[in-house]
């Protein structure tokens, strides 16, 4: 449906004419922008480089001469932080409960006005429960419950990002719990959503939860303190037949519960009155008969598990197969035999969503949509995934294909569970640290990507016997850090996972202009995940798989190519990637892949691009 506002007129007047567009916008944009005119509600697939976030300003600005609400969301901090920084004036910036401190615990220490350093984040409280709380803004007025306090920074600027007349630059988790958990916060008028292809798994990890025995005995404790002695008992006696079904399952690994096991943890639970608990807890807070900060991880669970008691029967029902529907989550248990030192936690259930489109379509999407990533791939796959069911326009890269090579070489194992043999891993891990040496003699630095934390220990243990300068994370260094610091020249190699540095992480203008990427990143055969999976797609779940791995080709490929002039090679190892590489690449870059060079041949060809 075409809109009047995103008319290829109206679009072209607000697009960036500083910076990096000084000279005008490019070929790419321009399609982009002509089908979004024609189309409205869209998904774009625009190739890193091509200047996709010069489209998503350029549609807020548009939006914002005829809307009061708009927003663009991005999957991380990281990115909506550049975005910020790029355009700092045509945003209220709205972030996640964890970026802000919460002064409620600091009354008394500090008083009203002080913004001392404060023991707990936002996200660590339960907010939900701390009616007397004197820094609470009301969302529909913005008024401080306590004269005088200090405004509740989380609560200030959601309460902003809800009545801004400017465009609102927000992470997906702030404004998926907006969306779905408060009451009557707005439906967009316009929705821009930043890195597409990530959205799925985001939404699934923010409804995603665990309950443990050891938080439940804390709760059934803090019930009994606080009166509310029928709920305790109920939730003590779920807890013990949680903790008998979970023994029943093998230790030290997940495994997927049985519909009866289910339905029978669901009908205890259902007993509860939430409402009734919610009550007695505040009292006890407001009266001080229970300390709150003591207690405020425990406080925090009974916010989760009984407060919001509806939704995780909900979550339970929905891991019940039902009529001719499958299971649209799943549930699995955990537990060790022996507790260790530190560890309280003996047994765990875990409830995961899964099946998030319908949530997606109906309940997160604005009135206009218009969706962008580099990576789509498979749109329908992509539909099917997200929920995001919308005219599609993928634009080839105009990257030039004689500056990046993508290899596969012809003498590297199958590194498949089922197909390696016995030394095949550690053996190919010495050819890649032997190369990754050898071009560090020649000044050219690498990025090496394994899928497991095992992978990337036994990689780094290796560089290390062969001599080459590795920097990874671990032993108190995030990847954040490693990667800042290989940026800053420390190192010859840096060494990750491919959920930390297959993509996300951006190295160009040689800082890593080759990239070594051990295997696909298919889903272990005895995890939860991939069980329900198998149930729920059958056959076609390797649809399903292949088009992960292949999103994640294209995001791992790009790691060092993020501009015209860059120059860049990647190394795909693993003979599972050899169907994959080259039909998940544009068509203008299939000129670029080489499928039949040995590895030694990979690398001298290299050499002499990158050299």
């Amino acid at each position: 449906m075409k809109h009047h506002w995103l008319s290829w007129d109206e679009l072209k007047s607000q697009f960036p004419t500083d910076g990096e567009f000084r000279d005008g916008m490019r070929p790419q944009q321009e399609t982009g922008f002509r089908f979004i005119a024609e189309n409205g509600s869209t998904i774009l697939e625009l190739p890193t480089g091509e200047g996709k976030t010069a489209i998503e300003v350029t549609i807020a600005r548009t939006a914002e001469k005829h809307f009061q609400r708009c927003f663009l969301v991005t999957p991380t901090k990281t990115v909506l932080e550049q975005i910020r920084q790029r355009f700092p004036k045509d945003f209220t910036v709205a972030l996640g409960r964890n970026d802000f401190p919460c002064f409620f615990y600091e009354r008394e220490k500090f008083g009203l006005t002080s913004e001392s350093k404060t023991k707990f984040k936002a996200d660590e409280i339960p907010c939900s429960m701390l009616h007397t709380c004197p820094h609470r803004v009301n969302q529909e007025t913005g008024e401080i419950k306590e004269l005088g306090a200090i405004p509740c920074p989380y609560l200030k600027q959601k309460f902003e990002a809800r009545n801004s007349r400017k465009p609102v630059l927000a992470t997906l988790a702030f404004y998926l719990f907006s969306r779905l958990f408060s009451k009557d916060f707005p439906e967009p008028d316009v929705l821009i959503i930043d890195e597409a292809h990530k959205l799925p798994e985001t939404v699934r990890g923010a409804l995603s939860y665990d309950i443990t025995d050891w938080h439940l005995e804390k709760a059934v404790e803090i019930l009994e303190k606080v009166g509310e002695d029928q709920a305790a008992g109920v939730l003590d006696h779920f807890r013990k037949r949680m903790i008998a079904i979970i023994k029943s399952k093998p230790a030290h690994r997940g495994t997927l519960l049985e519909a009866s096991e289910i339905v029978g943890l669901m009908s205890i639970l259902d007993t509860i009155d939430s409402k009734a608990v919610e009550r007695s807890v505040a009292k006890a807070i407001q009266e001080r008969s229970l300390d709150a900060e003591s207690n405020v991880e425990i406080l925090k669970k009974i916010e989760g598990t009984v407060r919001n008691l509806r939704r995780y029967i909900r979550s339970l029902e929905l891991s019940l197969p039902l009529g001719n529907r499958g299971a649209l989550a799943y549930t699995y248990a955990y537990h060790v035999e022996e507790k260790g030192e530190n560890n309280r936690v003996a047994h765990k259930l875990v409830v995961c969503s899964h099946y998030i489109a319908p949530l997606v379509s109906k309940l997160l999407l604005g009135k206009t949509t218009i969706a962008l990533s580099a990576t789509v791939g498979d749109n329908v796959i992509f539909g099917q995934e997200s929920g995001i069911k919308l005219p599609f326009l993928s634009l080839p890269p105009s990257f030039p294909a004689e500056k990046t090579r993508i290899f596969m070489p012809t003498d590297t194992p199958n590194l498949a569970f089922q197909e390696r043999k016995r030394g095949d891993v550690t053996k190919v891990m010495r050819r890649i640290a032997r190369a990754t040496k050898k071009l560090a003699v020649k000044g050219i630095r690498s990025l090496c990507v394994t899928v497991s934390n095992e992978e990337r220990e036994k990689l780094l243990s290796i560089m290390l016997e062969e001599g080459v300068k590795a920097i990874s994370y671990g032993n108190g260094v995030t990847a954040k850090e490693a990667a800042i610091r290989f940026r800053g020249g420390e190192g010859d190699v840096l060494i990750g996972t491919m959920s930390n540095f297959g993509e996300g992480v951006d190295l160009p203008r040689k800082i890593a202009p080759v990239i070594f990427v051990l295997r696909p990143a298919y889903p272990p055969p005895d995890d939860p995940r991939t069980q329900f999976e198998e149930r729920r797609y059958g056959r076609n779940r390797w649809a399903v798989w292949n088009w992960r791995v292949m999103l994640s080709v294209l995001q791992v490929r790009g790691r060092n190519i993020r501009s015209q002039d860059d120059l860049g090679v990647t190394i795909f190892i693993s003979q599972q990637f050899r169907p994959l590489v080259f039909a998940s690449l544009p068509q203008t870059l299939q000129i670029s892949y080489k499928g039949d060079l040995t590895l030694d041949q990979c690398v001298k060809e290299g050499i002499e691009l990158v050299g």
